[in-house]
């Protein structure tokens, strides 16, 4: 009676829910220490630590101002060195008259002359310079971009306007005399005149990144949790650490009160995210403000009382910890640490796992929907697979069903035309090339083929195009030899050279070229189709790429199953691009991965034929 009454006793136990365990052992050691440290932490907060914090801030603020300020002075003796070189440079230059040849060398002298002022000043992220003649100069090709805007700016017709002085254009997002719009840029402007006569030879533009001027106070130790930004007029945010802040208003309205009003210069608020240290410092020579602010409850640093207090109290939680441990181990530990190795086995993708469930608690219960979910996802991993495999047998089957009979009636009439005209040596190859292009468009039913076999499948194509439609296009093919045993879904190009022909270069009134071409780039190849034909407007051209994107909305069946299909294979890091411009023509950039991987599916491929 007395072993039954004990073994109902710990069944009780075993099957209460854990919450219930964690409380019976550990509530004496959550509230004794806590309320131990709660009344002790009270007394450790002193006013000289708030004190000591606003000193830490203001020096990390002076440091930073000191660093902004070298920079933005950097800028200027950027300025002050080009006016000099570009002086002497274009002077020499008109000395020497124009021409083709000069003026290329006028180009590459002063992009020479920019670029190495970077060079010596790299706080300037890049700098333009536009002539009396409004031709720009750039040390990067993208801010020549978009002239004409940068031609009738605001901006260089203040400069115009100027007696030669320094210029700083307020920090901002513009599309022209940039290399990446997306950036906000602070810009140093300066007409640059000649020395000697006094007549404007050009107009500078010196930029300066938003993230380069983040980056100082970034870098400057503060305290922790803290965080710095530069407000302008009207309580705008020039600068930030966080970048979605630039350009924008202060939105907490106290905090935009308090920068708004310049006569307090450190102060505590009381904020949305609660209560905060606020502290201002003028930024020279402009009319900014570097803002710190401090979550007030972080003002703290602990002291050797509170240092020895803490350690007291984490060895009576240690001490207490061990002993809860030792009883809880066998009834909630262990059943923990095995469903942990079993889930790390799950995750290193062995799905072969079943647990014992042992209890009726909530690690019994876990046990049991683990077991019930491992049993699903390998009945929906198999499923998956099949489906797999059917579509991906469905969209070959289907793309070569479709290949078959028009291209096969097509090239009959061409067989039977000239065999009319006698050019029996010209039936010959169109025949050959047509027996030998269905054995590799079937590829003994695999689905991955090499390289090579695919490019000899497509010239088979081409020759019989080439026949058809001599006064349409020519083409080239151009692939490396050691891209050729690479690995690829079969009929991936032939469909890209089909569309190329028959919705580009038929539709051109001039002879076209149509160029395939294949390289390595790091892990991956790229195959480029690419023709000179009819293009496509912007609309056409943003529906077909809607097409690849949105599976339900096709971008024309050979582009969408050969994208759908790599996709499948590869990943969705994988598949096609397009870019075109009507009159112009089309390039259909196809990327594939280059691994053991597709070796293996390969392989694994070429044994099921067998």
């Amino acid at each position: 009676m007395r072993l039954t009454n004990k073994l109902n006793h710990e069944n009780w136990f075993h099957n209460r829910l854990i919450r219930s365990k964690i409380t019976l052992v550990y509530v004496p050691l959550i509230i004794v220490p806590l309320l131990v440290l709660g009344l002790t932490a009270s007394h450790i907060y002193t006013k000289a630590i708030v004190e000591r914090t606003v000193q830490n801030v203001t020096d990390n603020s002076t440091l930073i101002i000191s660093q902004l300020s070298g920079m933005l002075d950097n800028a200027r003796s950027t300025a002050n060195m080009l006016t000099l070189n570009l002086n002497k440079l274009i002077a020499e230059g008109q000395g020497q008259g124009t021409g083709q040849m000069s003026e290329l060398q006028r180009y590459t002298q002063i992009t020479n002359q920019l670029s190495y002022a970077l060079v010596v000043f790299p706080d300037v992220e890049s700098a333009a310079f536009i002539d009396d003649k409004g031709q720009i100069y750039g040390s990067n090709t993208a801010l020549e971009q978009r002239a004409e805007l940068a031609t009738a700016s605001p901006m260089l017709e203040r400069l115009r306007q100027s007696n030669g002085a320094f210029i700083w254009f307020p920090m901002q997002l513009r599309d022209y005399l940039v290399i990446n719009e997306n950036d906000p840029i602070l810009t140093l402007g300066k007409k640059i005149a000649n020395i000697n006569t006094g007549a404007t030879l050009g107009y500078l533009f010196l930029n300066i990144k938003e993230s380069d001027l983040s980056a100082v106070y970034s870098n400057i130790g503060s305290v922790k949790r803290g965080s710095y930004f530069i407000v302008g007029e009207e309580a705008l945010v020039v600068s930030s650490q966080r970048a979605s802040d630039v350009l924008k208003p202060v939105e907490e309205p106290t905090l935009r009160q308090w920068v708004l009003n310049h006569s307090v210069k450190t102060e505590v608020q009381q904020l949305q995210q609660g209560k905060t240290l606020l502290i201002s410092t003028t930024i020279p020579d402009f009319s900014w403000q570097l803002i710190s602010q401090v979550p007030y409850n972080l003002l703290t640093e602990e002291t050797g009382q509170l240092a020895m207090l803490i350690a007291l109290i984490g060895l009576i939680c240690f001490i207490f910890a061990i002993i809860g441990a030792g009883v809880l181990s066998n009834v909630i530990a262990k059943p923990i640490i095995r469903l942990a190795r079993h889930m790390k086995k799950v995750n290193e993708g062995n799905l072969n796992q079943q647990i014992e469930v042992g209890s009726a608690d909530e690690i019994g219960l876990l046990a049991s929907g683990f077991n019930s979910m491992i049993a699903r996802v390998q009945e929906l991993l198999h499923n998956i697979g099949t489906e797999q495999r059917k579509k991906r047998e469905y969209e070959l089957a289907l793309m070569q069903a479709q290949i078959r009979p028009h291209f096969l009636y097509n090239t009959l009439d061409v067989i039977y035309t000239l065999s009319e005209m006698g050019r029996t040596r010209d039936v010959q190859r169109t025949t050959k090339s047509l027996a030998d292009f269905y054995r590799s468009a079937l590829s003994q039913g695999r689905d991955l083929i090499d390289l090579e076999t695919e490019v000899r499948s497509l010239k088979d194509y081409l020759s019989i195009q080439r026949i058809r439609y001599s006064d349409v296009f020519d083409y080239s093919i151009d692939v490396p030899a050691e891209l050729a045993a690479c690995i690829i879904p079969k009929l991936t190009i032939q469909p890209l050279v089909e569309n190329a022909i028959y919705h580009g270069l038929k539709h051109k009134p001039t002879f076209g070229s149509l160029t395939i071409s294949a390289r390595k780039n790091g892990q991956t190849i790229i195959l480029t189709v690419s023709d000179d034909g009819a293009g496509m407007d912007a609309g056409r051209l943003a529906a077909v790429r809607d097409g690849l994107l949105d599976l339900r909305q096709k971008a024309g069946y050979g582009l969408s199953s050969v994208h759908e299909r790599i996709k499948l294979y590869f990943g969705d890091a994988y598949g096609l691009s397009i870019e075109s411009h009507y009159g112009s023509g089309t390039i259909v950039t196809v990327t594939l991965p280059l691994n053991s991987l597709q070796e293996e599916t390969f392989s694994d491929d070429k044994n099921d034929d067998c």
